[in-house]
């Protein structure tokens, strides 16, 4: 595709937000920095969004609008991707705003070697309009230009918004977004930077990230029915992307650390009738992949000696390996388990205290 070149691609997919469409269009387009060209992909929005962008565009030659038939956010990024002809590729939810200075910042780093160009997010939320919340988890945790090591990935945000990634590692390793599930966010960030590390980080908060509570970060709160086993397929495409590309075995020891985050996230977001279906999934996980686990969870889901442990998961603390249960004791058991003690009927944990109490 022959275009003038501009220094950033903006893809901005766009689904049925004509509440918020115009703020975040006025954002993008109130930037100091004007080399910029704005894919916007309509995804079969049946409100007046699609009128919205042609409006917009019709004022602006730098939008380009897309039209497609509803097939999610991934799908529509991925055409967006498929256009774009940037040196950066920047990616803005639609019911999102930007900072006027945003591109004009991340880009004044003076290396025009980086891999991606990382910056902080401010949260609203929405409902109110007026509560503001200064989450640590979109604050960088670094400051200028660093090379990252494995341990470093998991102080990454897995969000795409407050990150421009370079066009030309994208398209080396075909880089796209896992269509037909939720949370693909992480399955890019991570087979992005498991490859490329050298990122500059800007401290600034130049992204407002907009909370509502009928968006899927809020789905997630409320424990929606199925979301919580779309973790599980994103490790699925996470091992398939690393696989590919030889990335495993040398990174196994990443590859299961990121395992058993994700797998907690999915416990720690299901409902407790779900659990007993996202262990069953991990454990297909195990079997089908070309890995050999070595955190005792693992081990014990992967050779069916994984008890459920009901209700809240603790998410931020390990996950316990269980004795091998043999005989009688698969109806009746009381002992050690890992670091605790506990009592099992029927494989089911019904106590459990730690080792120390007397």
């Amino acid at each position: 595709m022959s275009c003038q070149t501009p220094v950033v691609s903006v893809i901005i997919p766009v689904y049925n937000v004509e509440k918020y469409l115009a703020r975040c269009l006025d954002s993008v387009l109130a930037q100091n920095f004007s080399s910029l060209e704005i894919i916007c992909i309509d995804d079969g929005s049946t409100d007046s969004s699609l009128d919205i962008l042609h409006v917009y565009a019709s004022r602006d030659a730098r939008i380009k609008v897309i039209q497609e038939e509803h097939r999610g956010v991934s799908f529509a990024r991925n055409v967006g991707l498929n256009v774009a002809c940037g040196r950066y590729i920047s990616f803005v939810d639609s019911d999102d705003a930007l900072l006027p200075n945003l591109y004009e910042t991340v880009l004044s780093c003076g290396d025009d070697k980086v891999d991606a160009i990382c910056f902080s997010a401010q949260e609203v939320f929405e409902d109110n309009n007026t509560a503001v919340c200064s989450s640590d988890y979109f604050q960088v945790k670094f400051s200028g230009l660093v090379d990252m090591t494995d341990d470093d990935l998991f102080k990454l945000s897995a969000t795409v918004w407050d990150k421009i990634f370079l066009r030309e590692n994208i398209e080396s390793i075909g880089l796209r977004f896992p269509e037909g599930v939720l949370y693909e966010d992480n399955a890019f960030v991570w087979n992005y930077f498991c490859i490329f590390r050298k990122i500059y980080f800007h401290q600034k908060k130049l992204y407002l990230y907009y909370r509502r509570s009928e968006s899927i970060m809020g789905n997630s709160k409320i424990r929606k029915e199925g979301m919580a086993f779309n973790y599980i397929k994103i490790l699925q495409n996470i091992y398939s992307f690393w696989t590919k590309y030889n990335l495993l075995p040398t990174k196994e020891d990443i590859f299961e650390r990121l395992s058993l985050f994700l797998f907690r996230a999915a416990l720690n977001s299901c409902n407790k009738w779900e659990v007993p279906g996202i262990i069953y999934h991990m454990s297909l996980c195990l079997h089908q992949w070309n890995f050999t686990p070595k955190h005792p969870a693992f081990i014990s889901i992967k050779h069916g000696d994984m008890s459920l442990k009901l209700g809240h998961f603790p998410f931020y603390t390990d996950i316990y390996a269980l004795k091998t249960l043999h005989g009688l004791e698969k109806i009746f058991y009381i002992g050690n388990s890992g670091q605790y003690k506990v009592v099992r009927i029927f494989s089911i944990i019904n106590f459990l205290w730690t080792k120390d109490n007397k």
